[in-house]
């Protein structure tokens, strides 16, 4: 995922977006993966929506787990 977003932020990305932040939720029949990745070299992030605490992996599994 983080060769993607790193191509993402160099080939398509337009010069006044923020940097690109990579998540991919998975569930399948038997478990939830959550993954998550940011740029190299990142010290900020940036979103238009803001939150002040992201949730964990576990709980985003618990909710991909409650459909």
């Amino acid at each position: 995922m983080q060769m993607y977003v790193n191509y993402y932020d160099r080939k398509v990305k337009l010069d006044d977006e923020n940097n690109t932040i990579g998540i991919i939720l998975c569930k399948d029949k038997k478990q939830s993966i959550v993954e998550m990745t940011l740029p190299e070299n990142n010290n900020q992030i940036f979103a238009s929506k803001y939150q002040t605490v992201l949730p964990s992996k576990e709980e985003l599994q618990h909710l991909l787990n409650e459909e």
